[in-house]
């Protein structure tokens, strides 16, 4: 986030001292999203997040016998969750070595998907409303949740090259009238897209 929410500020406040909103995303190696949970504050550890998790509680309603998910180093083993082995032990067996390898591999899959979102919806990659109540904090999960929705209903469609601009480098140094006009135009080009491919 942008900026420092005034509700429960400390809460959101993670580790390497930015505010954090936390949640949860399952996607298939397609880039496809297929379970999100949004809504915890930046303070929590992702492990946890994981294990106060609908899909986590409930698992016997999601996972049959021998299903997982493939997850990274911050989360725990489990019936329902494979993560990567720790690298920081020295005494990694080549067995775990390769299976770590292997993982990498399939991990790529997860960013393609983050990365993906956000050069869609560049809202996402630094959110800009202050979180002052809770219903602050609803109208941001609702923005966060349609851009995963539109995400898996483009999914099977090409990007248009100019989209993959970074426009992350100076925001902060811009124009804030300008900023507000290229937004626009960037809001204009994903309609006219969507409307395109209906």
């Amino acid at each position: 986030m942008a900026f420092a929410p005034t509700l429960n500020t400390e809460d959101y406040l993670t580790r390497k001292d930015n505010y954090v909103i936390k949640g949860l995303f399952v996607c298939d190696d397609n880039a496809k999203i297929t379970w999100i949970e949004m809504g915890r504050p930046g303070s929590i550890h992702d492990n946890q997040v994981w294990s106060k998790s609908d899909v986590y509680l409930s698992k016997e309603m999601y996972f049959s016998n021998k299903e997982y998910l493939l997850g990274d180093l911050a989360f725990s083993a489990s019936s329902v969750m494979v993560p990567a082995f720790k690298r920081g032990n020295a005494n990694l067996i080549e067995d775990q070595k390769y299976f770590n390898t292997k993982l990498a591999k399939v991990q790529i899959k997860r960013k393609h998907c983050v990365g993906l979102l956000k050069a869609r919806f560049q809202c996402l990659q630094g959110l800009r409303q202050v979180i002052h109540s809770k219903r602050d904090l609803d109208v941001i999960l609702q923005m966060i949740m349609c851009a995963n929705i539109l995400h898996n209903l483009l999914i099977n469609h090409a990007i248009p090259q100019h989209w993959m601009v970074n426009n992350m480098e100076s925001e902060e140094d811009e124009d804030p009238e300008q900023l507000n006009n290229e937004r626009a135009n960037w809001h204009n080009q994903i309609l006219a897209y969507m409307m395109e491919i209906r």
